[in-house]
Order: structure tokens, then sequence, then C-alpha cells
């Protein structure tokens, strides 16, 4: 295969990842009378939560930015530790789980913006430097606290 075309596979595919959206049809089958489905990496093994939206079917790249814009800021913590692929490839081993799938779209919705608003619970902080500090901790607060030399 010649450059060109390997250029331009690469960028089809990053397109078809990079926006969010599923291109994967689940594979179906019925086991003991129940209907079960694998939607390959997002949502492997055999499961009656597969047969439902995945989590990037309903929440895109541009939200998870919009939600988490300034955890790469310069006085970030943890500049390039979190970010929307890793989240999902995470995801995808609770997903046939339940994780993001149970219930429908909008159930499912609901999960996954509560363990978001969670996780941004826990990553920032009151701190004696500001109303808010910027960024996703990966270390545990008071010991950033301390070494700042703060009460």
């Amino acid at each position: 295969m010649s450059p060109t075309w390997v250029f331009v596979v690469c960028v089809a595919a990053m397109l078809v990842v990079g926006n969010g959206q599923s291109s994967v049809k689940p594979l179906v089958k019925t086991v003991k009378g129940k209907k079960v489905c694998d939607k390959g990496w997002e949502c492997k093994g055999w499961s009656a939560y597969c047969c439902n939206d995945t989590i990037s079917d309903y929440f895109q790249t541009y939200q998870f930015e919009n939600l988490f814009a300034k955890r790469n800021s310069p006085v970030a913590h943890a500049v390039g530790f979190w970010d929307y692929r890793s989240f999902i490839t995470a995801a995808a081993q609770y997903q046939p789980l339940g994780f993001g799938t149970t219930g429908g779209t909008t159930s499912g919705q609901k999960e996954v913006a509560a363990f978001l608003g969670h996780v941004g619970s826990k990553t920032s902080c009151e701190s004696p430097l500001g109303p808010r500090l910027i960024g996703c901790h990966i270390v545990q607060v008071s010991l950033i606290i301390d070494n700042l030399g703060c009460p």
C-alpha cells in the first residue's frame, strides 16, 4: 500500500474514532431466552447491557473538553493525565457490567454525569491560595498543601 493510501486510511480512522460516534453494530444472540450483545472494544463480552447505547454514543469529546477545560492549563497538577479517550477506554471495562448502559440513554447519561461530577469534586479543592485550584489532582491534596507550607 502506498504511503498516500496509508495516510488517507489513518485520517479516516481518526475521524471515525475522534468524533465519538459509535459505528460498531452489535453482535446479537439469544442465551437462555435473553438477548445479549457484544459491541467490540467498547462493550466487549456477551451482555444484555451491551445491547443499549454505549457511553460514546451519547457523550462526545467536545462535552468532555467543556467539562474539564482547564485540566491541561499551566497550573494544573496533572497535565496530560486525563482525556476523553482514556475515560472511554477505562469505562469500556465496566459497560458490559452496566456502567452507563443501564435503563436507556437518559439513565446512562445521569449515571455518567454523576460519576464525572464526583470525579470533578474530588480532583479540585478549596485552597488557601484562592477559591479553587485549577486542574486535576493525582496526588493527595493535603500533601500538596503541606508542601506549600500552609497550616
